[in-house]
């Protein structure tokens, strides 16, 4: 139920975003639209944007397709630049949107505190990253199979708020909210995990990948 919520609420502030900026765009270049027309081309593009790998190429052709029909306007260069610009627009819309929200969610740590009880103690992440076993000389050096999934997977961004903290992390070109309530699918290089955010503890982010704990360093 969360993550559809989370689903939901991803897809909904995306096609938000996206028709303000195509429509900011549109006037600008004072192009002949309709409004239900550029609605609908946001509303497929951000559709589009959730499958995986691939989804944001698919949606960008889409996107250009849709807007030329609506737009009337010549494919080059008129509607490449704004499908091009619209895209930076709204991906910097979203990351100014992520970053004032994080103090926001953190101003209310002491709330959720005196709300839930007493506090929840969490074990610490370690100083540094637990050497894996099973390590030989002539050998390089093992790696945990969570670890393995987390390779090429970067934090965005953190709100530290006890069993209440959250992560936004960036793979394979998409941006997933981690938090320590439920576990969500995430698309990786090595295949599809579930992974869930177990704590966040300078300077590491424990993150339970497969039932597995693994560590990603916030800095």
């Amino acid at each position: 139920m969360f993550f559809l919520i989370a689903l939901t609420i991803g897809y909904v502030s995306r096609l938000a975003v996206l028709t303000l900026v195509l429509w900011i765009m549109i006037k600008l270049q004072k192009m002949n639209y309709n409004f239900l027309g550029l609605l609908g081309s946001a509303a497929l593009a951000s559709a589009l944007e959730m499958i995986p790998y691939f989804g944001d190429y698919i949606a960008a052709a889409a996107l250009g397709l849709c807007i030329w029909k609506v737009t009337g306007a010549s494919i080059v260069p008129d509607v490449l630049f704004t499908v091009a610009v619209g895209y930076a627009l709204m991906f910097a819309v979203q990351m100014m949107l992520i970053t004032g929200l994080t103090p926001s969610l953190s101003s209310f740590r002491s709330h959720a505190s005196d709300e839930s009880g007493p506090p929840v103690s969490v074990a610490a992440a370690p100083a540094t990253a637990p050497e894996p076993a099973n390590q030989t000389d002539d050998s390089e050096p093992g790696k945990k199979a969570a670890d393995e999934w987390l390779k090429g997977v970067t934090i965005k961004g953190t709100t530290e708020n006890g069993v209440h903290s959250m992560i936004l992390i960036s793979v394979n070109q998409k941006n997933y909210t981690l938090v320590t309530d439920a576990s969500i699918p995430v698309h990786t290089t090595n295949g599809t995990c579930r992974m869930r955010l177990v704590n966040v503890s300078e300077p590491w982010a424990i993150i339970e990948v497969n039932g597995e704990n693994g560590y990603l360093r916030l800095h």
